[in-house]
């Protein structure tokens, strides 16, 4: 079994989609903020490391208080910046592979599990379901699904971009750090892509699936 990768949860967003003026890691859902769900699937990964920029403070509260040994990053540039910024930031210095994982997904642990795990670089699709989604152009091969590039047009036999992905963040093939993470990891393609089940967030009638998601997740699960 590889050495278990860090995991940057990229929370330094404003959440404005959502339009309720708090970032999406304080969104409350079935009683606890996303980011507090997001750190009991977590328990297990020994480097975890959360990137705060809107409302800070806070979001560390609840951070700390759900993981106590957490690292907390600021991106101070969080109002100019994409999610690439709060990945680089957050993975500095991590001498290996990195998951990237946003702060409004919420994936099966089985499959997190798999990512922290995985040996080469992966990402995470999911069937097209988000109301503003970046599609995954995919082939199969020998060993199942291969991401070939990104784009926003849906065609047949695409899938959605989850924002989850191992990676190393040493690579010299990564793009600029200015945008979004998949114009970040653009240049690693073709990579491995993997199915995952997952749910995110970003628009308010979005919430009742999560709600779902997560209610679904605790019964078979037992997260808590």
């Amino acid at each position: 079994m590889p050495v278990p990768a860090s995991v940057v949860v990229n929370a330094a967003g404003l959440g404005s989609r959502l339009g309720l003026d708090r970032p999406k890691a304080l969104l409350e859902v079935e009683g606890r903020p996303l980011i507090a769900w997001q750190l009991a699937m977590l328990g297990d990964v020994p480097d975890v490391r959360v990137v705060l920029g809107y409302q800070a403070s806070e979001v560390a509260d609840v951070v700390f208080a759900a993981r106590p040994d957490a690292t907390v990053v600021l991106n101070h540039q969080y109002l100019s910046t994409g999610t690439a910024s709060s990945l680089v930031r957050g993975a500095r210095g991590v001498d290996g592979r990195v998951v990237s994982l946003d702060c409004d997904l919420i994936v099966h642990p089985d499959d997190l599990t798999a990512f922290v795990h995985a040996e080469e670089p992966t990402l995470g699709v999911l069937p097209v379901q988000s109301n503003e989604p970046v599609l995954v152009r995919v082939a199969h091969d020998d060993e199942g699904l291969v991401a070939h590039g990104f784009d926003r047009e849906l065609r047949p036999g695409d899938r959605e971009w989850s924002g989850l992905i191992t990676f190393d963040p040493r690579d010299a093939r990564l793009g600029p750090d200015d945008g979004h993470v998949f114009e970040l990891v653009r240049g690693l393609l073709p990579v491995r892509a993997r199915p995952i089940r997952a749910r995110e967030v970003d628009f308010p009638d979005e919430v009742p699936a999560m709600a779902d998601w997560i209610r679904y997740l605790t019964d078979e699960t037992g997260l808590s």
